[in-house]
């Protein structure tokens, strides 16, 4: 990494960094011993005066760090603010492995280095820390961590940059309406946060998105709102203390707009500057290489470059021809640890990134799944029959255009809008949205982008969390064999609902039944064409958890036998007693 260092440095002051080691909290220690999967961090202060501190053409800190193994891992600091009157820079590095590790750091007057040693323990201090994700090598189409187990998303919302904002900057207000999308923004408080995070911890969920889309920078494009960025970091520590992984956002359509603190603009000529042009090349590496600094050594985060960068008026294609050429190349420089970068919504075919990030798709055309695809929006559906939605059926389409324009669709204003999860009527389509990728091969599923948490919650949107839960016990029940289950056509075949399996063959089947919205559907036969043998099979209620077992001779042209009574939707899983 950093094979331009030479060039890239001949700007540089010549600094001297005085090098000590300190603790820190949330388990990130210079220490001589830490747990694996912890953060080692070093930080080093300078007396001296620098026109901009964040700007890694004027100073920088690097180290390199050495496993066990003898493989080596160079990682750059990052800016820290002023503390006691020196500027402080911290390098943090997280270990993959038990045993004794060794590191350099590298002084800029090029005189004396520091370097040191620190042990490495066997066991991580939290049972859900299980390292950094990344792409399966074996099974390119799934995620595990660094500990081998799978990782399946089970996810919540996104935090927007304004969430964890500070509650009014220079005079400017961190509450207000967005015009073009009708979702309110607000400062959040510490203890709403951490009350959703540990709702999701209580429904069994393992992620949430964060965003940083430019609004954390100050104007000059280069320096950093101390405060705000540490907070989001202090949401990072938060998530992690509870098992909960972190999707970092870094370029967004809807970015913050260069005149305001607390307001968007679509179009990337108002930003800070435009990740769709060829320009300000300085500005944004120091971004990426600031953000994947200060957070690529936590555990629990992993990269999304962009969040539908087609939208107009920008143009998708130079997004990915810049991402390509540039902005990817310059994460994976400043990341030692290789990190999944992933994208939305169907630019990510084009682009160089490991993940698929999908945004309310009218069909999951799995077929076409190259990478993990994690869906981040309710997959779209025919609205549950209702008058409201018949009279706008029969409306004039300029009276269409005005009423959507104003309020979105008859019911809520959108898939993604805070009205969407609160909708009890949607309760199926969330449903059908999480066990629909699953079974096709998906890699996650999230419930929503813009919920308001400092909202009551809702029954509805305790109903969808809990759908999410009995889903997440089943990935939980199959761990070992996650990543090995793949899609497989016409294993179940029934009259009385649309089925999809995905397992392991003559192993494990588990086949989703989807009925449609609100449909009765009584005990009826099933037809089951798997290899033989004898087998435990379940029926699973998507709703309650409950399970009605039973077992099942599986002889060489099949079987036939009965599906219980269900509403709307319900879950086969077949497992055979000798071979899984």
């Amino acid at each position: 990494m950093f094979e331009n260092e030479n060039l890239y440095h001949r700007t540089l002051y010549k600094v001297i960094l005085l090098l000590v080691c300190m603790l820190f909290s949330h388990g990130i220690y210079a220490n001589s011993s830490i747990a694996l999967y912890d953060v080692f961090e070093i930080s080093a202060s300078s007396e001296n005066e620098y026109k901009n501190s964040f700007d890694y053409q004027e100073v920088e800190l690097v180290g390199e760090f050495e496993s066990p193994h003898g493989d080596i891992y160079q990682v750059s600091g990052f800016y820290d603010g002023v503390v006691n009157k020196k500027n402080i820079w911290r390098l943090r590095f997280m270990p993959s492995m038990a045993g004794e590790w060794k590191y350099k750091v590298f002084s800029l007057d090029g005189k004396e280095d520091t370097v040191g040693h620190f042990m490495v323990s066997s066991t991580p201090a939290q049972k859900t820390n299980h390292g950094h994700i990344k792409v399966d090598p074996e099974h390119p189409q799934y995620l595990i961590y660094d500990d081998g187990t799978p990782h399946y998303w089970v996810g919540g919302k996104w935090f927007s940059a304004k969430d964890y904002g500070p509650p009014k900057k220079e005079g400017e207000v961190n509450d207000s309406v967005e015009p073009n999308s009708n979702v309110r923004f607000a400062w959040k408080s510490d203890k709403q946060i951490t009350d959703y995070l540990d709702l999701l911890v209580k429904y069994k969920h393992n992620g949430v998105l964060i965003k940083t889309g430019l609004y954390p920078l100050e104007k000059d494009g280069l320096s950093w709102d101390l405060e705000w960025i540490k907070r989001g970091e202090w949401l990072i520590k938060e998530a992690l203390d509870r098992g909960i992984y972190v999707q970092i956002n870094m370029f967004d359509t809807w970015s913050r707009d260069k005149k305001y603190w607390f307001k968007n603009n679509m179009d990337g000529s108002g930003q800070p500057f435009n990740v769709w042009k060829d320009e300000d090349d300085h500005k944004k590496r120091n971004y990426i290489r600031t953000l994947v600094s200060r957070f690529a050594a936590f555990p629990n985060v992993y990269w999304e470059l962009g969040n539908e960068m087609e939208h107009k008026p920008n143009c998708g294609p130079c997004f990915v021809e810049l991402s390509n050429k540039k902005y990817i190349p310059w994460i994976k420089e400043a990341d030692p640890y290789s990190l999944p970068i992933g994208l939305s919504e169907e630019i990510w075919r084009d682009a160089d990134v490991d993940i698929a990030f999908l945004h309310q798709t009218n069909v999951l055309d799995h077929l076409t799944w190259t990478k993990p695809v994690v869906m981040n929006e309710l997959v779209r559906f025919d609205p549950p029959p209702s008058l409201l939605n018949d009279l706008y059926k029969n409306l004039h389409w300029r009276i269409k255009g005005a009423y959507k324009k104003l309020f979105g669709k008859p019911g809520h204003r959108g898939l993604w809008h805070n009205d969407a999860m609160n909708d009890s009527e949607l309760r199926f389509a969330y449903r059908r949205t999480f066990w629909s990728v699953f079974v096709l091969g998906g890699a996650g599923a999230s419930e929503a982008t813009w919920l308001q948490i400092d909202e009551p919650y809702s029954e509805a949107l305790h109903h969808v969390m809990s759908d999410h839960m009995h889903l997440a016990s089943v990935v939980e029940q199959h761990t070992l064999t996650l990543n090995k289950m793949k899609p497989i056509t016409e294993a179940v075949i029934s009259g009385s609902a649309k089925t999809i399996t995905r397992g392991i063959e003559g192993q494990v089947y588990i086949t989703y039944f989807d009925a449609g919205y609100d449909a009765d559907v009584r005990a009826a036969n099933v037809r089951i064409k798997i290899p033989e043998g004898h087998y435990t099979g379940a029926w699973y209620n998507t709703k309650s958890g409950d399970v009605e077992k039973f077992d099942a001779m599986i002889g060489s042209e099949g079987a036939s036998f009965q599906h219980p009574d269900f509403k709307e939707d319900i879950v086969l899983i077949m497992i055979n007693k000798v071979s899984h």
